[in-house]
């Protein structure tokens, strides 16, 4: 039966792959693809409401592999397999295995990179420090947004990249929520944050048969979606050493927190308890992975997900997007 659950994550990644990359949520994209791929379409359309847990429980009753499945798609969502739609899980699980995972030399910020520089060979024109306060609408069509400095743009295609609470809520004003919109709210279901500590060890405190990635949940599964109950670990110097100085390795650490949890402290108790979550976190790599991982830290700052991203998104009451 297992098998028969695998065969359903490839036949939704084989849907995936035979259409172009975009959106699922856009009606006349899927509708112009129906006709030139009816099967893959109908596939998708098929398991579109489905989620990975259900799927999962009718294919498999063992407890521990179940648990298993909602990490792995914990680890993709930050929500258990019931809460993971089953194409956004086997779009992420099936391409793992399939081709591997590839990493950009230089760090991710390269991919950043590598897109600005396009965009302007192809011609475009890249603003920076270009604080966006307001998107203006006519005739409760987005045409246009106007800067922190007064400067307005126009153009046929408004984009936000601002999240959708800000791009209703604060840039566009004065209109109604669209219904789309107002229905997406009332069932919406808020995920988690991160806090994230980032780190520079000596090598020798790392196995050298050390892998890039880590997923750690000591105890029982129970703990998989409370605050700091699993740590992601990611160390980019063991696929691209020029990311750090000779015998150094970068780690990257965060669990998941939430802004409740940091909510009414004085900046002199906010900064104690990020230093408290850290020190625990780094005893339990310790005890799980790296014996010896403290006395090899070179360099630590821990960074808090939920006021990190309000304090660079309301830089002077505007919204980078």
């Amino acid at each position: 039966m297992v098998n028969a659950g695998r065969f359903v994550l490839i036949e939704i990644f084989n849907a995936l792959n035979s259409l172009e990359l975009k959106s699922l949520e856009e009606p006349l994209y899927l509708f112009g693809q129906f006709f030139q791929k009816p099967l893959e379409c109908l596939t998708l359309a098929y398991y579109l409401p489905q989620n990975a847990g259900a799927i999962a429980r009718k294919y498999i009753q063992d407890p521990q592999l179940l648990s298993f499945i909602d990490a792995e798609c914990f680890i993709v969502s930050t929500v258990n397999a019931l809460q993971t739609p089953m194409i956004n899980a086997s779009m992420v699980l099936c391409d793992r295995h399939f081709g591997g995972i590839n990493y950009p030399l230089g760090g991710v910020g390269g991919i950043a990179k590598s897109l600005a520089k396009g965009l302007v060979d192809q011609g475009s024109q890249i603003l920076y420090k270009a604080n966006v306060t307001s998107i203006i609408t006519e005739q409760g069509k987005a045409v246009g947004v106007r800067l922190s400095d007064g400067r307005e743009f126009f153009a046929k295609t408004i984009i936000s990249n601002a999240t959708r609470w800000d791009t209703f809520g604060k840039l566009v004003k004065g209109e109604s929520l669209p219904k789309e919109e107002e229905n997406f709210q009332k069932v919406y279901v808020k995920a988690p944050s991160f806090l994230s500590i980032h780190m520079g060890v000596k090598a020798e405190v790392l196995p050298p048969d050390t892998d890039c990635h880590h997923f750690v949940l000591e105890n029982n599964w129970t703990s998989l979606e409370e605050p700091y109950g699993s740590i992601f670990l990611s160390i980019p110097t063991i696929l691209d050493s020029s990311l750090a100085p000779e015998g150094r390795h970068i780690l990257h650490i965060f669990t998941t927190s939430s802004m409740d949890d940091w909510q009414g402290l004085s900046r002199i108790d906010y900064e104690a308890k990020k230093q408290v979550v850290a020190d625990e976190i780094i005893s339990r790599l310790e005890k799980k992975l790296f014996p010896g991982l403290r006395s090899s830290i070179d360099f630590i700052e821990v960074e808090l997900k939920p006021l990190t991203s309000l304090i660079l998104l309301y830089i002077c009451n505007s919204i980078h997007c």
